[in-house]
């Protein structure tokens, strides 16, 4: 059976992948090693790059070299060639158009969906289930003074403890002990 050897960087990168192209993604599947789905906007420009591009004879390198083209982009769960990628107003809007084109976005390494809402929605105040996650309510109370007190006199004056710990800078080391 004769080898097939891959005319471009392209072929050589996919390899016995596959790519599935949507009206606004492509979903592109790598033989074994996970998948990812990018913007066309983003997709096609790398790959009419890739298809001018002359292998370099290691499938590796040239993955990479593709996939290092690709500023935005989502992996599948347990793809290890590449991480979840770009800002997140425009995977929020990958996700939604995934949504709309029938694909299960649980499988797919998005950020946390409050995340990505307010990336869509900046002006809206944050639901009330998101605040009782985060952090407590910070106010803009100050210290009663004898908190304030007790607070610096717990704290350990390092000037006091400077001068009452002798350095040994190592001058007298070479003097007898009956010399000190």
């Amino acid at each position: 059976m004769p080898l097939k050897v891959p005319k471009n960087l392209f072929e050589a990168a996919i390899g016995n992948g596959t790519v599935r192209r949507f009206r606004d993604f492509a979903l592109v599947v790598l033989d074994g090693e996970g998948a990812l789905c990018v913007p066309n906007d983003v997709w096609l420009p790398a790959a009419s790059w890739a298809l001018s591009r002359a292998p370099s004879g290691n499938r590796l390198r040239d993955r990479f070299q593709l996939l290092s083209r690709l500023d935005i982009l989502v992996t599948r769960r347990g793809t290890a060639v590449i991480s979840t990628t770009g800002a997140h107003l425009r995977l929020a809007r990958l996700r939604d158009v995934m949504k709309r084109e029938g694909l299960d976005v649980q499988e797919w390494n998005f950020p946390p969906k409050s995340v990505l809402d307010q990336a869509l929605n900046p002006e809206a105040p944050p639901r009330a289930e998101d605040e009782t996650a985060a952090a407590p309510e910070v106010t803009g109370e100050t210290l009663p003074e004898s908190d304030a007190e007790t607070h610096s006199e717990s704290e350990p004056d390092h000037d006091a403890i400077a001068e009452t710990d002798p350095v040994d800078d190592g001058a007298d080391a070479g003097a007898s002990d009956a010399e000190r």
